[in-house]
């Protein structure tokens, strides 16, 4: 089961938070800007990029926020300047992100490519990254200097520690409950409910406190979801009710009534 409730998320934020982009300019930046995405790497976390936050790995976030160009992960910071030249004649920019800023939005991004190009700037420095002018790539080490701060006031939060993790995960959450609110669904206790990125529900659906949803999970119109479900891989149909239940790669038919206390794992109701 296929969904695009990540892409969605970002793109009710952005229209929530930042103006519209036009068309056109969102064209352009697909059509000339390539974007590098180093992995970054800390002492604290093991293998940093692939760590999940709210169902989707750290780097996953990044290149969503920058999913309209064509993107290449790079495994360190010493193969920037090898891709810088690389590329700098079939890019009219690059832009150079790492995979420690998941709170990286897409609205964010399209402002800041925006930025660049009104201002017919050859270098901007940001607080994690920059965007460079392809001609400029090979004297991009004398280009650098202090970062513009006035994009976002959480993208650029770098995760390289627990703590760090923590409040990324929290404000990732907060993201995707507040997208699901403007959906029309209603969540009571949301402190105490948690939704993964490509979980997908319909608009009138209830969720109460102390329920999970994860992976690929497909809620329909007027679910009631009473407390204490773990529900991952699943589909619930239209006007079902669940309660204290744990489903795992299971369907639940449309206006039945599951729970308490049922285990389904691969079952079809």
């Amino acid at each position: 089961m296929e969904t695009d409730i990540a892409v969605s998320l970002d793109t009710v934020v952005e229209k929530v938070n930042k103006p519209e982009v036009l068309r056109s300019s969102v064209e352009w930046i697909n059509e000339e800007t390539l974007v590098l995405v180093v992995k970054a790497k800390t002492e604290e976390i093991e293998n940093l990029s692939n760590f999940s936050l709210c169902g989707k790995k750290m780097i996953d976030w990044v290149l969503l926020a920058t999913s309209i160009c064509t993107q290449k992960i790079l495994e360190s910071e010493k193969e920037i300047f090898e891709n810088l030249l690389k590329f700098s004649h079939s890019y009219k920019q690059i832009a150079v992100f790492y995979s420690d800023t998941p709170l990286l939005q897409k609205a964010t991004f399209l402002e800041i490519m925006n930025y660049f190009s009104a201002r017919n700037m050859n270098f901007l420095p940001l607080p994690r990254g920059f965007v460079i002018r392809g001609e400029y790539a090979e004297n991009y080490e004398n280009l650098l200097s202090s970062p513009l701060n006035n994009f976002g006031t959480d993208d650029f939060f770098i995760v390289s520690d627990a703590k760090s993790l923590s409040v990324a995960f929290k404000k990732l959450n907060r993201r995707i409950l507040q997208f699901h609110k403007s959906q029309g669904v209603v969540l009571f206790g949301e402190e105490n409910i948690y939704i993964e990125a490509d979980v997908q529900i319909e608009s009138g659906v209830i969720i109460y406190p102390f329920n999970t949803l994860k992976g690929e999970t497909y809620i329909g119109k007027n679910v009631t979801l009473e407390s204490g479900n773990y529900i991952e891989d699943s589909v619930v149909l239209d006007g079902a009710f669940v309660v204290q239940s744990y489903l795992e790669k299971s369907k639940v038919p449309e206006g039945k009534s599951v729970g308490p206390f049922e285990k389904l794992i691969n079952e079809t109701l």
